[in-house]
């Protein structure tokens, strides 16, 4: 069975908590300083693009400034050809937050109907300013090449990432088995440089094979199959030590891990710590999630981490060991964000943050971050005046979640009116985080 890839909508609901896309920005990084000469600008600015070579409907990355990633009513594309502008549909991408005017942002358009082979132009159009044009060469349509399957094995309903050059969002993915039989089912969506999809549930143990082709343009060719193997086995998940926020030795560690699909399935998901001739196996929290306890008998500096998952009592073998290095002094929590009555605000530097975020007497507020504890009970979140502090206990929002990364506190009916500080500390070890943005309580 061949099914079209259609753009996903998820990178613009992952993103409407800020009303801004943030795909692929971590909590912990922060504002980049920026060129006088870009400060000074108020148009778009286009400075780099990938690739340089594009076919219609194969995707273009454009990185700048004051793009407005899936933001329509404020930026358009054109493509320009021989005199002719082509308008481009809602481009999507990723954007710094809270610092919207001057901050790094990314745009992934689609190269439009109507383009034929040559030179075209692409220009970014916002409040009356157009960027300056950047030239890309248009070519005859051909196929994509796929250049990695992420995972390349896994269980029925395994979300699978094809990574591909020069991907088309109307491209069609083919999946057989080992028998040569079309399968059916298939769920995909695509962003950026390629595509995911899903294993059907029903798949037998086996080799898939995997092939991308396009009815419109492709005249009935196919890619060059590559293969996933459909097993029930345990399986290991590489862990992506350089995405993970440090913490010392004793505390709890965020794990950053490429696919979660083995996880998701294991019963029971353990993490070798290994320093000098040392080796230390710890149980994750709870097989699914990502939140693991640091021995405490670890000294700082490098360690390297290996996973592994259990399934019907039996081990996978371990990952790639991964270097990460242990803080050398108890890391404070971090508060990404904060939440109540459906309205969030993004707390990390820029000149976007708020001063101030508004909640009443009763009210639930949620709190975003790395916590780097065993649990919300060992989090303590005060507000604090002159005069008066005021501790609430904190609840996991959901813990079913893969990650632990938002809690809850529900805030006094008594609580008085006025202007307050939020500090959120460990009850473990003392750290702790003053959030940067005053709370200021009003009546309901």
């Amino acid at each position: 069975m061949h099914l079209p890839v259609l753009i996903a909508s998820l990178i613009l609901i992952l993103s409407s908590a800020f009303d801004v896309c943030t795909i692929g920005v971590q909590a912990q990084e922060r504002t980049q300083i920026v060129g006088d000469s870009n400060r000074k600008s108020t148009g778009p600015v286009v400075d780099a693009w990938e690739p340089k070579t594009a076919s219609i409907n194969s995707i273009i990355y454009l990185s700048g400034y004051r793009l407005y990633p899936g933001e329509g009513n404020k930026s358009k594309v054109f493509f320009i050809q021989n005199g002719v502008e082509l308008p481009v549909p809602d481009a999507l991408g990723s954007s710094r937050i809270n610092n919207q005017q001057n901050g790094p942002q990314t745009l992934f358009v689609i190269v439009p109907e109507g383009v034929v082979p040559g030179q075209a132009q692409i220009v970014v159009e916002s409040a009356g300013h157009r960027s300056a044009p950047v030239t890309i060469a248009i070519t005859e349509w051909k196929l994509p090449i796929i250049q990695s399957v992420n995972p390349s094995r896994g269980a029925p309903g395994t979300f699978v990432e094809l990574e591909c050059e020069g991907f088309h969002v109307n491209d069609e993915i083919e999946l057989t088995d080992d028998k040569g039989k079309p399968m059916s089912n298939i769920v995909g969506n695509s962003a950026g440089g390629g595509t995911t999809i899903r294993i059907p549930e029903d798949a037998a143990e086996g080799v898939i094979s995997i092939r991308i082709g396009n009815r419109k343009y492709g005249k009935g060719q196919f890619t060059e199959p590559v293969t996933f193997t459909v097993t029930n086995e345990p399986l290991p998940a590489e862990l992506l030590t350089s995405d993970m926020q440090s913490v010392a030795p004793g505390q709890w560690l965020d794990l950053q891990i490429s696919n979660l699909e083995p996880i998701k399935r294991s019963e029971l998901t353990e993490i070798a710590f290994k320093q000098a001739a040392r080796t230390i196996i710890v149980a994750t929290i709870k097989p699914f999630k990502t939140h693991v306890a640091v021995p405490s008998v670890l000294s700082a500096g490098e360690v390297l981490l290996q996973l592994r998952t259990w399934r019907d009592g039996r081990p996978s073998e371990w990952s790639e060991p991964a270097s990460f290095k242990l803080a050398d002094k108890p890391v404070a929590p971090m508060i990404d964000s904060i939440k109540a009555n459906g309205s969030w605000a993004a707390l990390e530097p820029g000149p976007d943050r708020k001063k101030s975020f508004t909640v009443s007497p009763g009210d639930v507020v949620i709190l975003d971050g790395l916590w780097p504890v065993a649990d919300a009970s060992k989090l303590k979140v005060s507000l604090v005046r002159s005069g008066s502090v005021i501790t609430m206990t904190a609840t996991e929002v959901d813990e079913k979640q893969n990650r632990f990364a938002d809690v809850q506190v529900r805030l006094p009916e008594s609580l008085e009116v006025g202007e307050w500080s939020m500090i959120v500390s460990s009850e473990v070890d003392g750290s702790q985080s003053e959030l940067p943005i005053v709370i200021r309580v009003v009546k309901q």
